[in-house]
């Protein structure tokens, strides 16, 4: 008798095991499934930078890197290295650099392209692949990053430290201009971008200004790989009869007329012939032309400010000098002695 119920039970414990092999097994499975990936994603949303070291704004060249605030928008670059996970062929999994046309070499499915894709976009590239070689039916892929190739953006003219910096993904301008110091005193408000990739007489220009909110230096987008150039501001002089006389930076949008000019240079001296003020501009064959500014219309409002261009030389006479200039040797060595101002 005790035999006999030691059996049953023995018989009634197989089956009872069996059951969730057999009935709930693939419900199993697929939970366990979803489960890694779900960890695995949340792996790869706060992934290192491999030698990608130093967090968004840091500002050091030497060793540190700029990493984007949101690393899911990263594209992947020749020369990183991420790991692959193929759940259903564990075969598949490895670590994996991508060549010098951005591709990664995967057994059995081959060479799949994922240069400038998000992880997110490397996952589909290699389940498509997978799927067309025939290789798996629906495959579940998580691709995470093991290190990321950075490349330099290079920041060259008027910023406090011009130079190399290694970045990992895109900056705004605004951005980039912190990392070099920021724009100096003399800075103008265009910038030359040579973007990577792209022929060297292709040049972009960027017009801004100096404020935080510009929307132009918030909507600009610099790349890894290319390169800046802050160009300097132009320069008026302002000399003769005034009360500072000196080059005074032309700022913001480039525009600056006569009067304005001469109201930077603290306005005229007692004593001066304010209906003789003179413009000298040099011509294309280094020749010199005197241009009447009308300086005292303008301040009446009959006529429109005269306007002035980069290098140009506001010349205001005092009433006991002749309205004929200085010879030109003295002329411009009073130019190139001349006190730079930039206004801020």
């Amino acid at each position: 008798m005790l035999r006999k119920i030691f059996l049953v039970s023995r018989n009634l414990l197989l089956i009872a095991s069996s059951v969730p092999a057999t009935m709930y097994g693939q419900a199993s499975n697929q939970q366990q499934l979803q489960q890694q990936l779900l960890q695995l994603q949340m792996r790869s949303a706060g992934s290192p930078m491999g030698s990608a070291q130093g967090g968004p704004g840091n500002t050091m060249r030497s060793g540190a890197v700029v990493a984007p605030e949101d690393v899911s928008k990263l594209k992947l670059a020749p020369g990183s290295m991420i790991e692959v996970h193929v759940f259903e062929e564990p075969d598949l999994d490895g670590t994996y650099r991508l060549d010098t046309t951005g591709q990664v070499k995967l057994p059995l499915a081959g060479d799949v392209l994922v240069k400038e894709m998000t992880l997110r976009e490397a996952e589909v590239a290699i389940r498509t692949r997978l799927v067309s070689e025939e290789i798996l039916k629906d495959p579940h892929v998580v691709v995470n990053v093991a290190e990321y190739s950075t490349q330099n953006i290079v920041v060259l003219g008027e910023v406090g430290a011009p130079g190399r910096y290694p970045v990992i993904g895109s900056r705004t301008l605004l951005d980039v201009l912190a990392m070099a110091g920021g724009q100096t005193a003399m800075a103008g408000n265009e910038i030359l971008v040579h973007r990577d990739g792209t022929p060297a007489d292709k040049i972009e220009k960027i017009h801004f200004s100096r404020r935080n909110d510009d929307p132009t230096a918030l909507a600009s987008t610099i790349n890894p790989g290319d390169t800046l150039v802050i160009r300097k501001a132009g320069i008026v002089y302002v000399l003769g009869s005034v009360n500072r006389p000196g080059g005074y930076v032309m700022q913001e949008a480039g525009d600056l007329t006569v009067n304005q000019a001469i109201a930077l240079a603290l306005g005229t001296a007692p004593g001066a012939d304010t209906g003789k003020v003179r413009v000298v501009r040099k011509n294309a064959d280094g020749s010199m032309s005197e241009i009447r500014a009308q300086y005292d219309e303008a301040n009446k409002g009959q006529v429109f400010p005269f306007e002035l261009q980069p290098e140009d030389v506001v010349y205001v006479p005092a009433n006991w000098l002749k309205t004929t200039f200085l010879n030109t040797r003295q002329f411009m060595g009073q130019v190139a002695s001349a006190t730079i101002y930039a206004v801020q």
